[in-house]
């Protein structure tokens, strides 16, 4: 996966692109690395960047992102964000420790999450991220998405040594985390996003995933954000 980056007069792009042609970069995937970059921008240059433009290769645009982008998602045929010239003259606040050691652990994790993982895991992951909102988080829901029979699915699944619920669990749980750290939903709204019925369905899977309540999670990292800013 690279970054393709071009300039017009007054707007620089970003278009995000497979490694392989042939292959379609999964949303949940492209909706976090517009949501790092924006979130990069503004803790760099202590500035609140807002994009002018910012286009999914989803049928539905992620409702989070869009509140974090602070504008409307286009839904299309490539992963496209776009920023205007004068917010990109912001500098960057001068260099310190803290800063760097903030970013560095998930600019690590960004260039790892750089190959493009094709098999039936990642698809089926790729597939809940942009099922789940619309409250479709089954098996069937999501073999009918990938056009293969439940049976086929699981089979591969098993042949990964993984099942349905592991990675939904997995799904939801990254996605939970994503939401947490970059955004200010609440938490009814992720609960709703991650196709929970009922709000303490979430609250006491999120418990379990991590140890701790989705209260004192984003207090936590909120706090620790704080301390390596100072």
């Amino acid at each position: 996966m690279t970054y393709q980056i071009t300039s017009s007069a007054d707007q620089v792009t970003v278009e995000l692109l497979p490694g392989d042609a042939s292959l379609k970069i999964p949303a949940f995937l492209a909706v976090a690395e517009w949501a790092f970059l924006i979130g990069l921008l503004r803790r760099a240059t202590k500035q609140e960047v807002t994009p002018v433009k910012v286009v999914l290769n989803a049928a539905k645009p992620d409702p989070a992102l869009a509140e974090l982008a602070g504008i409307k998602l286009e839904s299309g045929s490539i992963n496209q964000i776009s920023f205007s010239k004068a917010d990109l003259q912001w500098p960057f606040v001068s260099y310190n420790a803290a800063m760097w050691n903030y970013f560095e652990p998930e600019l690590t994790k960004r260039l790892a999450d750089l190959e493009i993982d094709d098999s039936t895991s990642a698809r089926v992951r790729s597939a809940l991220a942009e099922l789940l909102p619309s409250g479709e988080t089954t098996i069937d829901d999501v073999a009918r998405e990938l056009g293969i029979s439940k049976r086929t699915l699981q089979r591969k699944l098993k042949e990964e040594k993984t099942t349905f619920q592991k990675q939904l669990n997995s799904t939801r749980e990254s996605l939970a985390v994503h939401y947490l750290i970059n955004t200010d939903i609440t938490t009814n709204e992720i609960a709703f996003l991650l196709g929970y019925q009922e709000l303490n369905s979430f609250l006491r899977a999120f418990l379990l995933w991590t140890g701790k309540s989705v209260s004192e999670y984003r207090r936590q990292h909120q706090n620790q954000s704080k301390a390596n800013r100072s």
